[in-house]
């Protein structure tokens, strides 16, 4: 201050001067503020060694968990990464959606609604083996999450189907690793064309939901490799995944969210991942260690993980040079976010197309297990619709009573009311209707599972002499955080009954029967599968499933689904039987870590199987590779699935180009309807120093819609390394040369076309090979 500028600061009043003082003090501030560094796609090592130490264990934290209802954030996001105003850089959210986006659809404080599509399940749209589909429905969820401000969907799940009781069979995909990888990279570069980021999850192993949080998967070094790694693999290499959720579980004594192998050695250094990686919400028990291992952020977020990391650095555990390794990721993803980038978020997704593309999806991958002449039903026909599960939706689901319906078939109303008055459904609601994006919703809630409707001999055969078919809808539910028992693969006593004495029924006038399956986990079929006319696996198709299943029934769409997991006749007959917690019943308490109910755990300190942890003796022979190699004969095989056409495979070739090998094979359309085919390769290798299964499935392609009497040659690439198995004494990838035989094939036991072919150089490959790609 000058000379002038002091005397007249020393004529004011003492108010003045601090009035003066204070606004200096505020402009100075405001100046730093504006002044302070900002984040940009340019500058992030520089904002990485500007962040105090705080700053830096705050951002590898989550946000928390479920923004509820607060009128701030998004409700029903799972959680977010964290902003800072400091830097310019905003809060992210993050959601769950293993059947598309999945917040609330109203949100404190706002008029506006929120609605999302609920797409079909991932398992039924692995079973399209629609690479364009997978894409498609992906972009469309992409788009949600986009307009909604959710910067990454938690999606795809990708964790192998070693059992058929796994409680989150419905979310995941598949049991063979390479159908996994191609339809997950399928779906994640649908969703990140939007703009906005998947995380494959959960990595790894998370095959079982009882005690998911404390279980120690024990596998062998080949097995994980070749079984449960090598989808995730795939859709690293091919697809670059935003973000990818490690797992509760240890694999072989260590947490996957504190396994510096696993995230850092593999993920980053062998496969060349970019993104970030967050572990699942409460998993593993020390931050410090997390961030240690790779694991970028941990989620939700609690400050006690933040002090952990804090304490870390500070006593010297763990390098500062750690942290801001981590830091400069997170940083890396913020700024390809839509938010950061000041993208102006609609609030209106393209829901009339997503609804469309939900129902095209859904009736792509149900598949069709039987049908003696039963299907396509006649169109206008009498239909009287059978089974508590024919009538028990979920909120917005269209039912199939209104999809038979809309489709011109006449559903016996009288039928229908009887179900919904013992159900306890308003036979009013059937008029209630709800409007969204030009789509029309009937309104009914589920309701708990209770004892299928018992009927009278003489009613069933007066039903039968009135309409034209029995449709039996069968349902089996199932979800997260718990596993699924003996019971839920049996058909109970009630639903027994209600076939039985339907088919006699309908059948004693020459009716048919069809069954449908409202399924989520692969169900015992071999002891009932004779008695119905036809069956179609619907799995759980979303909102658009009434509609779906109606235009496969109605033959509007000719089925082309196949079983991405096979259905043994017995469960024992899986080759996890003994190795699973099956029945076990425990209740588990997410926040002590422990287990609550009737079962408890023993008080001693003695592990117990399948709880404590889990051998995966089987290997690497999971689903097909085992029933295959074994000879043991199965209820429906993987890849199984029928059509109302019929199609020739012919002119099967394999020729050798550079590091692979090109597949083709024409397939004619020989029957009266038009239809698509799933087109499924499978290798048997000669024999080496690895033990191989009798085969194994290394591509597959869809063809388009062909009409009766039109065909298309289709192609499908195999690299070398596909080819390849991990030997764990050298740490290579080895395809031994010699002989293969190459299967074109309708399912894993219908080959249509065989072809041999040579390699001449045995393929040795270490680890970092750039010769290890798809």
């Amino acid at each position: 201050m000058n000379s002038k500028n002091m005397k007249y600061f020393n004529s004011l009043s003492s108010m003045h001067k601090y009035l003066l003082i204070g606004l200096s003090i505020i402009m100075g501030e405001v100046a730093i503020a504006q002044n302070s560094l900002q984040l940009s796609s340019q500058n992030i090592d520089e904002v990485v060694q500007a962040m105090n130490l705080e700053e830096k264990a705050t951002l590898c934290c989550g946000v928390g968990t479920f923004f509820r209802d607060t009128g701030k954030g998004i409700a029903g996001a799972t959680g977010g990464v964290a902003g800072m105003d400091r830097f310019g850089f905003p809060q992210t959210y993050l959601a769950d959606g293993p059947s598309g986006l999945r917040i609330k659809e109203t949100r404190k404080g706002s008029t506006l609604k929120f609605p999302i599509t609920a797409f079909p399940s991932p398992i039924l749209m692995a079973c399209s083996w629609d690479i364009e589909a997978a894409q498609t429905m992906g972009r469309c969820i992409g788009n949600e999450c986009k307009e909604y401000n959710v910067a990454t969907i938690l999606a795809p799940a990708m964790n192998i189907l070693r059992f058929p009781l796994c409680g989150r069979t419905a979310e995941y995909l598949t049991e063979d690793p390479v159908l996994n990888g191609r339809i997950a990279a399928a779906y994640i570069t649908g969703v990140q064309s939007q703009g906005v980021g998947t995380s494959i999850k959960h990595f790894v192993a998370n095959n079982q939901e009882t005690a998911r949080k404390i279980n120690d998967a024990k596998i062998s070094m080949r097995t994980l490799r070749e079984i449960y790694l090598k989808g995730f693999e795939i859709a690293v290499k091919t697809s670059s995944p935003w973000t990818v959720m490690s797992a509760y579980n240890k694999i072989n004594g260590v947490y996957a969210s504190e396994n510096k192998w696993l995230l850092e050695d593999v993920l980053r250094r062998e496969w060349g991942f970019k993104g970030i990686v967050m572990s699942d919400w409460d998993a593993g028990m020390d931050g410090a260690k997390q961030i240690e291992a790779g694991n970028d952020i941990v989620e939700p977020g609690y400050a006690i993980q933040r002090d952990a990391i804090i304490s870390a650095v500070k006593n010297g555990s763990m390098k500062e040079e750690v942290l801001n390794r981590n830091v400069k990721r997170i940083l890396q993803y913020i700024v390809k976010t839509p938010a950061f980038n000041h993208y102006t978020f609609s609030n209106a997704p393209d829901l009339q197309t997503h609804h469309t593309v939900a129902r095209l999806v859904a009736s792509e991958g149900m598949v069709l297990l039987k049908n003696n002449a039963a299907l396509p039903m006649s169109a206008g026909s009498k239909i009287a619709l059978y089974g508590n599960a024919a009538y028990s939706l979920n909120n917005r689901e269209v039912g199939l009573q209104h999809g038979l319906s809309v489709a011109s078939f006449k559903v016996n109303k009288t039928l229908a009311n009887t179900y919904k008055q013992y159900l306890g459904i308003d036979t009013t609601a059937q008029e209630v209707q709800l409007t969204e994006g030009g789509m029309i919703y009937t309104m009914f809630k589920a309701t708990p599972d209770i004892q299928e409707l018992k009927f009278e001999n003489n009613d069933l055969k007066a039903q039968s002499r009135s309409n034209d078919y029995a449709v039996i809808v069968l349902g089996k539910g199932a979800g997260e955080s718990k596993d699924c028992g003996s019971i839920d693969f049996e058909l109970t006593q009630g639903e027994k009954e209600l076939l039985s004495k339907v088919c006699t029924a309908y059948h004693t006038v020459g009716k048919k029967v069809i069954v449908v399956l409202d399924i989520a986990i692969p169900i015992e079929t071999s002891t009932w599968k004779e008695l119905p006319d036809a069956i179609l696996c619907a799995w759980q198709g979303g909102q658009e499933k009434g509609f779906a299943i109606a235009d496969i029934l109605g033959g509007k769409i000719s089925p082309s689904g196949k079983l991405t997991v096979s259905f043994p006749a017995k469960l024992k007959d899986s080759p996890a039987y003994d190795n699973f917690p099956l029945d076990e019943n425990y209740d588990w308490d997410w926040a002590q870590h422990g287990f609550l109910g009737k079962k408890r755990l023993p008080e001693n300190d003695k592990p117990v199987k399948n709880i404590h942890y889990t051998n995966y003796a089987e290997g690497i022979y999971v689903g097909y590779r085992y029933f295959d190699t074994n000879h043991i004969a199965v209820s429906y095989p993987f890849g199984y699935g029928l059509s109302y056409t019929s199609f020739k495979y012919e002119h099967a070739t394999i020729v050798p180009s550079t590091e692979e090998f090109i597949a083709t094979v024409t397939i004619r359309n020989t029957g009266k309807y038009a239809g698509r085919e799933v087109v499924q390769l499978y290798i048997s290798a000669p024999q080496g120093e690895l033990v191989k299964p009798q085969k194994e499935l290394k591509a597959f392609t869809k063809t388009k819609l062909l009409q009766p009497g039109e065909d298309e040659t289709v192609t499908m690439r195999l690299p070398i390394y596909m080819l390849s198995s991990f030997d764990e004494q050298s740490q290579h990838w080895i395809a031994d040369k010699g002989t293969y035989h190459a299967y074109f094939a309708a399912s894993a036991k219908d080959i249509r076309q065989t072809v041999n072919f040579k390699l001449k150089r045995t393929f040795d490959e270490d680890l970092y090979s750039d010769k290890l790609n798809f």
